[in-house]
């Protein structure tokens, strides 16, 4: 007879602890979540003690009347089990659940893996729900929600519609932006290095030794070369020492997320939903549903006992006591959570190529990286012989040095990065012993602007910094992404012109929230409501006042309407805008008057960026701008001369063939996203365009046939098209005015884009 119910949040997490339990408890889940605030209204009174009103999340209404049909059963009325995730948001669940089923003494386990050992051991301990943790996981709830639907609106008004704010995504925008600045602003400086190549006289094997000399410019490098020439080279002093280097530490949250990003190329938010799959359990045939590493969402790197025990007896089996480290007590981060472990295997016997068959090939890579970083952690050091060679070469001085792996240590199962790799083995030097001299080596350098952080840098720099926690740095991370604000280009993260825009708002008008020291503040005040140190209505009313006069501040900072007439139709006036292309001034009299001029999010003018290089057809200076589709280099000389060209896009080639239809142009052989095309250079005055067959020939240009009929959008004679589904109309000045499409056997119908619009 089941001995009473426990509650979950995964299906198979249930199916992972019904294996261990069998039928002496009823194993449900809850599917995350049941309760939340509701998504299209504020739901805090924050007259009333900020408190928050809840409502049954919509999906979950099934989940929760068979959670209570489950209750209601004899056994269960006698014991009913929370279970949910060992922090914050898995004490919410277990409050929230007792909440909505109306549970008078609800008992709280938790477990850091899912094992049967674990499982039996929080049976026996059982507590009741930690309202320390639930309100320090309210208070984050509801200053993100404060944060959210109040800062949101706004930047709706002055940036573009449907962005979003958040409180811990501005910081992380702020670094990104701020990175970039540097970058920007960098300015490289000069150095040069000058190695010698020798060798032993008796030896044919060759190594390098480096001047010493600081060298600034390549005429100091050449005049250390002018004096070098027919120098002898001696050995003044050789000093060997062994070197030994440590296991790096066992994963915690952001490590694992850094790791999987660099090492494996997974994103944090993907190694998460892995993580999650291989703690709640992956079914390992016969044994059934097995969980195989320890909750993933922790900041200690603490061991428990019973598993430093069971590795080291692994480690000793498989590469006997001398391969044994000893040991460790890492320095643990300030504010970790020392009661939580790292992450771990559940068993460090399981190896990964023992279970291979059972996993995806995502989850057994993620599943090996863990097993790999535990045991290494737990084993010796790797030992290293340095040797250093002080070398005289003529009046200068050299230095040589060499490092050889000598014991491998953890390195047997963990493999060396490119930067761990071993310098290279000098020969047997003795001092004062006579070298032959081979060549000199040049090279110039010149030091670099900081890199642009990449998603695992990122995360890297955030934990630093205090800010976020260990379940929300994947969320982050995508968040800035998901809204537009930063986009990856070669695994690093650039931000966008969106995303200048709006950190540019929260620096100048909100510059607490987006403020690092601030945030990592908040965290440790949240902190300290876990710990039962400080209620948590105080703590969200010192960030919400603040909160509402920066909003008021900012408000009267940047107006709707700039006061100025339209300089082109002269009626209407001028009004700060947005769209997804970013901020802009337009007509009030829009769609008759249709004046734009870019701005940045303060109203101020965007001046476009001039650079180094001249108009291949006016001779003037080029300047990066910026249009509705993005950036795009032009002339300075616009509107006389209207070339442009976007970034990295192949240069038109000259064909010396005038334009059939202007006779005034040049043909231009351009790359568009269907291939080369001919063009004329007179465009967007004169728009002739052939497509280039394969086999190098022209194909002669789709027939246009001119209506007796106005655009009704800008009034200019509309067009019939022939495109690659039959006819259509189109205005005659496409692409600048969209103009109705479709005029074939289906009828009229409104162009592509405009039905989009429409739909949003």
């Amino acid at each position: 007879m089941s001995q009473g119910l426990i509650i979950v949040e995964s299906p198979a997490k249930a199916r992972t602890l019904k294996r261990f339990l069998g039928d002496r408890y009823d194993v449900r889940a809850s599917m995350g979540h049941v309760r939340d605030l509701p998504e299209r209204e504020l739901a805090v009174d924050v007259e009333n003690g900020f408190e928050p009103s809840y409502v049954v999340v919509e999906d979950r209404e099934k989940t929760i009347r068979d959670l209570r049909s489950a209750v209601s059963k004899p056994a269960a009325r006698q014991e009913v089990i929370l279970a949910s995730d060992p922090d914050r948001e898995g004490e919410a669940i277990a409050w929230h659940l007792a909440e909505v089923l109306k549970l008078k003494a609800p008992k709280r386990i938790e477990f850091h893996e899912i094992t049967a050992e674990a499982v039996r051991r929080a049976l026996e301990a059982p507590r009741e729900i930690d309202m320390r943790l639930v309100n320090a996981q309210q208070a984050r709830r509801i200053v993100d929600r404060l944060v959210g639907y109040r800062l949101s609106p706004f930047l709706w008004s002055k940036v573009q519609k449907g962005i979003g704010a958040g409180r811990v995504q501005s910081v992380a925008l702020r670094l990104v932006v701020d990175r970039e600045d540097e970058i920007r602003a960098f300015v490289p400086v000069e150095s040069w290095t000058v190695d010698a190549l020798l060798s032993k006289l008796d030896d044919e094997r060759q190594f390098k030794a480096r001047l010493k000399d600081e060298l600034k410019t390549e005429a100091e490098a050449a005049e250390a070369i002018a004096r070098l020439q027919g120098a002898e080279y001696r050995v003044l002093s050789v000093e060997r020492k062994q070197r030994s280097k440590s296991a790096p530490p066992p994963y915690i949250t952001s490590t694992l997320q850094q790791d999987a990003s660099s090492r494996l190329r997974f994103a944090p938010r993907r190694t998460m939903r892995l993580a999650q799959d291989l703690y709640e359990g992956i079914e390992l045939g016969a044994e059934g549903s097995t969980g195989l590493i320890t909750y993933m969402r922790t900041d200690s790197t603490r061991i428990s006992a019973e598993a430093e025990g069971k590795v080291g007896s692994w480690i000793k089996r498989q590469f006997g006591d001398r391969y044994l480290g000893g040991r460790r007590s890492d320095k643990a981060r300030v504010g970790a959570q020392e009661a939580h472990e790292a992450i771990r295997p559940t068993d460090p016997g399981r190896r990964p190529e023992d279970i291979r068959r059972f996993l995806s090939n995502e989850q057994f890579r993620l599943y090996e990286m863990i097993w790999r970083r535990f045991v290494a952690s737990r084993m010796a050091p790797a030992q290293y012989a340095n040797t250093v060679a002080e070398i005289q070469g003529g009046e200068y001085a050299f230095r040589a040095s060499g490092s050889v792996l000598t014991f491998d240590g953890f390195y047997k199962v963990w493999e060396r990065g490119e930067d761990e790799d071993e310098d290279g083995r000098l020969p047997e030097l003795r001092e004062g012993e006579a070298l032959r001299f081979h060549e000199l080596l040049p090279e110039q350098h010149f030091t670099q602007p900081p890199p642009r952080y990449s998603e695992a840098t990122l995360i890297k720099e955030l934990e630093e910094r205090g800010i976020g926690r260990p379940s929300t740095y994947a969320s982050i991370v995508a968040t800035i992404q998901d809204h537009g604000y930063v986009e990856q280009k070669e695994r690093r993260l650039h931000p966008t012109l969106l995303g200048e825009g709006v950190n540019k708002i929260m620096v100048d008008h909100f510059k607490d929230i987006s403020d690092d020291q601030y945030t990592a503040d908040l965290e440790a005040k949240l902190d300290r409501v876990e710990q039962g140190q400080v209620e948590w209505v105080p703590v969200v009313g010192d960030f919400y006042q603040p909160l509402e006069r920066m909003l008021s501040a900012a408000e009267e900072a940047i107006p709707a309407e700039t006061g100025e007439v339209c300089p082109e139709c002269h009626e209407g006036q001028l009004v700060l805008k947005a769209s997804r292309f970013g901020p802009f001034k337009g007509c009030s009299r829009y769609p008759k008057c249709k004046y734009r001029q870019a701005v940045s999010p303060t109203g101020a003018p965007a001046e476009p960026k001039n650079l180094d290089e001249a108009c291949p057809q006016c001779g003037k200076p080029l300047q990066v701008k910026h249009g509705r589709y993005g950036e795009f280099i032009g002339c300075s000389g616009y509107p006389e001369c209207r070339y442009i060209r976007r970034e990295n896009q192949p240069e038109a080639k000259p064909t010396g063939q005038q334009c059939p239809e202007c006779q005034q142009g040049e043909l231009l052989e351009r790359q568009g996203r269907y291939g080369p095309f001919l063009s004329c250079s007179r465009y967007p005055d004169c728009k002739y365009r052939a497509n280039k067959r394969k086999d190098g020939t022209v194909a002669p240009p789709r027939e246009v046939k001119q209506l007796d009929e106005p655009c009704p959008i800008c009034g200019k004679p509309l067009v019939e098209r022939q495109g690659r589904y039959g006819s259509f109309k189109s205005c005659s000045d496409y692409p600048r005015c969209p103009g109705p499409k479709g005029v074939g056997k289906g009828g009229a119908k409104p162009a592509r884009g405009r039905r989009t619009a429409a739909r949003r």
